[in-house]
């Protein structure tokens, strides 16, 4: 059987059926777009696990719906897809500013990487079967982060206690280095989870997906900072990404143009990290050019560059 948790199966299913909430799929539909359905040894071994499916759906409160189109339809075509209302926000539910934000980071921290790729690859696949609109897009479903890193947690811990800690960090250059510092803020900008600390008597910002190694508590504590002088460091951080624009063109409906919302072939974002949007471009490989920076261009040809280099 495909690689798929059962997890990840019901996500992707779930994002499937998302993506055609009129007509619904046929199970044929169905099987030949949730990865976790391929590779199973017999049709009877399918059915029943699809069923299985359908009940674990509808434990957590995802209800199916049978619709047929034509009175003289046999049961092998009927179509499925998710009751209405299911997936909309009660009217009657109100959250402040400040509870949606919380609840936004729950979900992101919940889902990861894999999941949002497994669902892409999902829905690619009714695109290219004609089942679902050229447009519709699961930015609302999908995750737009990375997996939860290791550093998160003890991070956080450090900031809510103010104590220092201690990491290795990998710099663009490559070249690594011990940092002591007083963690002070998390945040997440264009994708990216920021850490602002203070190292010495300076505000810098750390990115997490550079820590290489456990943070660590050093056992020591440090004086407040103001949250004047933290916000400012931060406006900072912002208008600084808000000035890094990157120009891509991409494959028409290839993963790379789903990926970035799948509603034109050029894609312009900003971005904090030349060097770590390189490694992620370079994922895509030919399905995405880059127009502009010349200098990320480049990074990511002498990858390739080196990636022949090394397999030659």
């Amino acid at each position: 059987m495909a690689s798929q948790s059962p997890a990840e199966r019901l996500f992707t299913l779930t994002c499937c059926l998302l993506a055609a909430p009129v007509v619904g799929l046929s199970k044929q539909d169905i099987f030949a777009s949730v990865m976790g359905y391929q590779g199973v040894e017999s049709t009877d071994a399918l059915e029943k696990l699809f069923d299985r499916d359908k009940k674990a759906l509808r434990s957590l409160g995802v209800q199916l719906e049978v619709v047929s189109f034509d009175a003289f339809e046999d049961a092998e075509n009927q179509r499925y897809r998710l009751a209405k209302g299911d997936f909309t926000w009660p009217k009657e539910l109100q959250l402040t500013p400040a509870q949606l934000g919380i609840l936004e980071l729950a979900g992101r921290a919940w889902n990861n990487q894999q999941f949002a790729q497994s669902a892409r690859s999902g829905i690619g696949r009714l695109k290219s079967r004609g089942m679902v609109e050229v447009d519709r897009q699961l930015s609302f479903i999908a995750p737009r982060i990375l997996a939860r890193h290791a550093a998160i947690e003890p991070l956080t811990t450090a900031i809510e206690n103010q104590e220092m800690v201690i990491f290795e960090y990998r710099k663009p250059d490559g070249s690594r280095r011990l940092r002591e510092l007083a963690p002070l803020k998390l945040r997440l900008i264009q994708g990216e989870w920021v850490l602002l600390a203070k190292e010495a008597s300076e505000i810098k910002n750390f990115l997490v997906r550079r820590i290489i190694s456990k943070v660590k508590n050093t056992g020591a504590g440090f004086a407040a900072v103001a949250k004047e002088e933290i916000d400012a460091a931060e406006a900072d951080l912002i208008d600084f990404t808000n000035s890094q624009v990157a120009r891509l063109t991409t494959a028409a409906d290839s993963e790379a143009f789903w990926h970035f919302g799948g509603e034109s072939t050029e894609v312009e974002l900003n971005y904090m990290d030349e060097a770590l949007l390189a490694e992620d471009l370079l994922e895509f490989g030919s399905e995405v050019t880059v127009i502009s920076p010349a200098s990320l261009a480049k990074r990511i040809e002498q990858a390739l560059e080196q990636v022949v280099i090394s397999h030659a």
